[in-house]
């Protein structure tokens, strides 16, 4: 069994190319299983340019897009993350890890 695995693991640097030079690297705490939710707003009317002042929210992104079109008025896409560390290595690894959101009760 270790000699198939030594051979896919041969295989696999050919088929890289360059690339297969490289040292390996941990994944990114962010990537995985957890998906980031993200949140649409309409501006409110009127609002300051400089000041984000979120109206009504839509489900997705194309609700939000057709009622920019309507109104004239820019949209939001507004996600929420969490800051992460790792110091299991000799360098500290700084992250970001999507917010998960509980499903609504009731």
């Amino acid at each position: 069994m270790a000699a198939a695995v030594t051979d896919v693991v041969v295989e696999g640097k050919d088929s890289q190319g360059k690339n297969a030079s490289r040292g390996t690297r941990k994944p990114r705490t962010d990537q995985g299983d957890q998906t980031e939710r993200q949140r649409f707003f309409l501006a409110k009317p009127g609002g300051s340019h400089g000041v984000v002042d979120l109206g009504k929210e839509f489900p997705g992104e194309a609700e939000a897009i057709v009622e920019s079109l309507k109104t004239g008025l820019s949209y939001f896409v507004v996600s929420e993350w969490r800051g992460v560390a790792d110091f299991s290595g000799r360098k500290p690894q700084l992250a970001r890890q999507a917010v998960q959101i509980a499903p609504k009760v009731g």
